[in-house]
């Protein structure tokens, strides 16, 4: 995989992964009615991960898939916590929203009353 590609989440709930010549050739690439909706991926960019991780649970993905790639992409509650302080409360929507509770409760299995505690904890702690 290079520096950037994309991935679609396919009606049937999984990620997709496409290689930027492939959709970039295409300007049309994504438009299907399969296609529930695509990121563009910049892989030295966390931030762009996270987006897609948080908005593809809103909306339906795989969970394996998505723990896979969570996985892959070393996304724990100590990554989110960095997340959390470098995101931009302005660029935060609400599909991100509800796919950190998914993202919680269903990747890292905790409890959202405690992850928030924790994160309140660590906060206090570090910053």
């Amino acid at each position: 995989m290079g520096e950037s590609g994309y991935y679609y989440l396919h009606s049937n709930g999984d990620l997709i992964y496409k290689n930027p010549v492939v959709v970039e050739s295409d300007p049309l690439y994504f438009e299907s009615d399969f296609i529930i909706r695509h990121w563009k991926m910049d892989f030295s960019n966390r931030q762009d991960a996270w987006i897609m991780i948080l908005e593809s649970l809103a909306l339906g993905a795989d969970l394996r898939r998505v723990k896979d790639l969570a996985g892959k992409w070393e996304m724990t509650f100590e990554d989110s916590l960095e997340m959390l302080r470098r995101a931009n409360p302005k660029d935060v929507n609400n599909l991100m929203r509800r796919g950190m509770s998914s993202f919680v409760e269903k990747v890292i299995e905790m409890d959202l009353e405690e992850y928030w505690e924790k994160v309140k904890d660590q906060w206090e702690r570090r910053w």
